[in-house]
């Protein structure tokens, strides 16, 4: 065997990034891996190993991670190997050596994901005892070309029926606020076709957000009826790719059929054309129809997707 398995340090990080760049459908930046590799919270499990040619190059890597609020026992798995050093066996040494481990630290069952473009990887996967779970649909819209005459007036006609807009800037970055906000994510992220129901505390969401370089209190963009918060939309800058991320938009479902989600999406992108991003980009679960039929309306594109695949141990 001409490469060797070893525990990942902070030096690989820049060459870990550009090797998940290569085969992920959302290129890893620097600063989101420096987050990851910084954001190690109370209770989570995280063992990460990369495979290295005979130069000390890596070739490859694997992930086994656990999330403290996520059930007892559930780890999620992550292989991937450099193109150039796919099918000589690279993939299943490190798939093997993460399988070893996750008996060591009381494994129940596994989760992953792969590209729905790329078949290979989802064999892999399902020899290995994977099944799908869900499919999430990637989609993006190139920001310069966007025409946001079709929905001229959208914003201030939800605002008509009682509704106010505003970003976490404007109404202070606080810990009154981001339990507020916190609440509402609780809300939007549990309701999604096919959650757990898992989420961070607030302890851990307030931590995250004051280690993530992608965090602006701007793009914390949401909606309220009188004092009570009723819609969200989180959008995260890469600086690095010069892009925005649409991570989550939900409307408590009292709200919902009034087009606050919508005004809510046009009110993300508005804020990306504002920092001159060349791009956004969001994913949907394939069962969320009233999403995805508002991004085909706001003009989405879609990308290639993800499979999100499940493993039972006992």
């Amino acid at each position: 065997m001409n490469y060797v398995l070893r525990s990942l340090d902070e030096d690989d990080l820049p060459e870990l990034a550009a090797l998940i760049s290569q085969v992920s459908i959302e290129p890893m930046s620097l600063s989101q891996l420096n987050d990851w590799h910084k954001c190690q919270l109370k209770g989570h499990i995280r063992r990460c190993q990369v495979a290295v040619d005979a130069a000390g190059q890596i070739i490859g890597y694997n992930l086994l991670q656990h999330e403290a609020w996520e059930e007892e026992g559930l780890f999620y798995v992550e292989v991937i190997v450099k193109p150039a050093w796919q099918g000589q066996g690279v993939g299943r040494c490190l798939y093997d050596d993460v399988f070893t481990a996750v008996h060591t630290v009381g494994g129940k069952r596994l989760k992953g994901d792969v590209r729905d473009d790329w078949p290979e990887w989802l064999r892999f996967a399902q020899n290995r005892g994977f099944s799908i779970r869900r499919h999430l649909f990637e989609s993006m819209i190139e920001l310069s070309a966007f025409d946001e005459s079709p929905f001229a007036g959208l914003v201030k006609a939800v605002e008509a029926t009682g509704i106010r807009f505003f970003s976490l800037a404007d109404v202070g970055d606080n810990e009154a606020t981001r339990r507020k906000l916190h609440a509402i994510n609780v809300t939007a992220v549990t309701d999604i076709p096919g959650s757990d129901g898992a989420f961070p505390s607030f302890e851990e969401f307030n931590q995250m957000f004051n280690t993530a370089s992608w965090f602006r209190p701007e793009g914390q963009i949401l909606a309220a009826a009188g004092d009570e918060y009723v819609g969200l939309a989180a959008v995260g800058y890469f600086a690095e790719t010069n892009s925005m991320y649409n991570m989550i938009t939900g409307v408590l479902p009292a709200y919902r059929g009034r087009k606050i989600a919508q005004a809510l999406k046009l009110l993300t992108i508005r804020y990306a054309r504002a920092c001159n991003a060349a791009t956004i980009r969001t994913s949907n679960d394939s069962e969320n129809a009233p999403m995805l039929a508002i991004n085909r309306k706001l003009g989405y594109r879609p990308k290639p997707g993800t499979y999100l695949l499940q493993k039972d141990l006992f």
